[in-house]
Parts: C-alpha cells; structure tokens; sequence
C-alpha cells in the first residue's frame, strides 16, 4: 500500500449534510413561498429595513429624512398589518400590495436623486414579487406600469445624468428578472399539477378542480358526476413487457380518452399507478354513465378497465362522493375476474 493510500485511509472523511436537512429545507422553502401574505408581509419588512438603514448611512436634508421616515413607518405598519391579519386577507390585496409599492418606490426615487442614492431599484422587487404570484397579463400590466412611473419620476425629478440610460438599465433588469421568475413559476405550476408520463393532471390538480365543480355545481344547480377507472390486470402487463410498456399503455390511454372526452368541463386525471378520474360537471348518472362507455371503448384491444359512477347528492363531501364511485368501481373489478360468474358480487 502506498504512502498517499495510508494517508487517504486516514483522513477524515468528510461530513455530508443527512438527507433530513435538505428535505426540511425544501419543505420549508415550499411552505413560505406557497402564502404570498407571508412573502409580501417579508417584502414590506425588508423595505422598511432597507430605508432605516439609508437614513443612518446617508446625511439627507431634514425634509428628505422626515420624507423618508415616513415612507419606511408606513412599510412597518403595512408590514405589522398583515402580520396580525395572517393568512385572512384576500387575494386581490397583492395587487394593492403592488400598486402601493410601486408609488413607494416612485417617492422614494425623487428623494434618493438628490443625494444620488438609487431607490428606484425597489421597483424590481415589485415585478419579482408580481412574477412569483400573478397571472401573466397581470405582470406584463405591472411591469409596464413601473416603466411608466420610473419614466415620470426622470422627466418631473430631480435632474439626472443620463436619464435614458438609467430608464433603459432598470426597466431592462425588471423585464429580464420577472420573465425569468415568471417562466421558473410557470413550469413549476405545471409540473406540480401535471402527472409527467401521461401530461394529464396529478391528484393534487384532481383535488383542487373537485372542490371548485362542488362549489359551482351548488351555484347553478347543474349536475356533478365522477367517474373512477382502474385498469385490470395491469401489474401483468408490466410483468410480461417490463415497465416500459406499462408506460406506453399508460400514455396511449390518455391519448385515447383525451380524444374522447368532452372538450368543454370535462376534466380528465392520473389519480395514481393505473388509476384515473373524470369529472363530469354538467353530467347526471345517464350523462356519465355514457362517458364512461366512451372511455371503454377507446381502450385498446387486449386490455380491460373496471369503471365505478356516482353522482353527487349535494349533501356529502369530496370524499364520500369519491368513495362512493370507488365501491362502484371495485364492484365491478370483482365481476372482471376470472371465475367470476355473471352472479358475482
């Protein structure tokens, strides 16, 4: 054995941070930017922070520090509102959240031009936040409003050198920044409610879009049904083919029952494994029962599916109704076996 082999039996092999670690970060990092209220409520606090600390660092003019101690009470007190408000406010609150900001960071702009200290820059964690929680239309209206305020502030402040450039410099880098984060948020939306071998939508899409078609079916007094499909026999054809063919008899399925489902309400899932969903907003039991026979028949030859429908009677919740339709579905898989005779349970 070598004199470096001994030297690498003997040197401490380095820690490596346990899985826990990462896991708890990830968990965390998902719960706080999944409540916009608390990252707006951090938002706020880091502006008051950021002008609190200018105001010490910088020599400002008595009207100019009493401007700015204003504006940074006021990100302490939006900030201090929402932490007792918690999750309660509704949504809508994050477009006067930007609007308030962005007429903020307009005043502040005035203000730092004087001593050449760049607020305008607080423009960009608006378009960021705006990227991270609003629809595209939304950010692509904030975005240009903020050019429009930062355009104002150079023609009506104080002078500035280069105010072209300086427009072009920021505007550019709140573009740049919130269609990079606008397209990250895109893709992580998708992906956490898509299934990625089928594209149909996940259990956590399917759960969601339930809830909204109990809610409006109770506004229009329409029908909701749900109907439950599970592939029989389906661990055999993995075992014949091996799992990748399982995964293409999977995907042809979804190519097949997207083509016949109807292209309006219809929502179609991967509930999990060999699992899948429709919802069928609109649809009584006759109404569903004849897409389930659609979806039978658009099963390729050589494979079987055991089908369960129920109805919603607009007293139970998402998971009776669920349940309801699985008792149907299993009903029927225990006719499909073999042996089982047109008596069978």
């Amino acid at each position: 054995m070598t004199a470096d082999a001994v030297a690498d039996l003997e040197r401490p092999a380095r820690a490596q941070p346990p899985a826990s670690v990462n896991t708890t970060a990830a968990a965390l990092a998902r719960t706080f930017f999944s409540h916009p209220n608390l990252v707006s409520t951090v938002f706020w606090a880091g502006g008051a922070v950021a002008i609190a600390s200018v105001l010490v660092l910088v020599r400002w003019s008595h009207r100019s520090f009493l401007a700015l101690a204003v504006v940074a009470g006021v990100c302490g007190l939006v900030c201090g509102f929402r932490l007792l408000a918690g999750g309660r406010l509704p949504r809508w609150v994050l477009y006067v959240d930007a609007g308030a900001a962005t007429v903020l960071t307009s005043l502040l702009a005035v203000i730092g031009a004087r001593n050449d200290v760049h607020f305008a820059y607080l423009y960009v964690w608006v378009v960021l936040f705006a990227a991270l929680y609003f629809r595209p239309p939304a950010v692509l209206v904030c975005t240009g409003g903020i050019g429009v305020a930062y355009a104002l502030v150079l023609v009506f402040g104080p002078r500035v050198n280069n105010p072209a450039v300086a427009w072009l410099a920021l505007f550019g880098t709140a573009l740049v920044g919130g269609s990079v984060v606008l397209g990250l948020t895109s893709v992580l939306r998708a992906t956490a409610r898509e299934d990625p071998l089928t594209g149909l939508a996940n259990r956590r899409m399917w759960d969601e879009r339930l809830e909204e078609e109990m809610e409006r079916s109770v506004r229009s007094g329409t029908a909701l049904s749900v109907v439950m499909v599970d592939l029989d026999g389906f661990k055999a054809v993995n075992d014949a083919g091996g799992h990748e063919a399982g995964d293409r008899l999977l995907q042809d399925l979804a190519r097949a029952w997207r083509a016949a489902v109807r292209g309006g309400g219809d929502f179609l899932a991967r509930l999990g494994g060999d699992e899948f969903g429709l919802l069928a907003p609109g649809s009584d039991e006759i109404g569903a029962r004849a897409l389930a026979k659609r979806l039978a028949e658009a099963i390729p030859q050589g494979v079987s599916a055991s089908v369960g429908v129920a109805t919603w009677d607009r007293t139970e919740g998402a998971s009776d109704l669920l349940r309801r339709a699985d008792r149907a579905m299993y009903r029927n898989k225990r006719r499909h076996r073999p042996g089982a005779g047109p008596g069978s349970p």
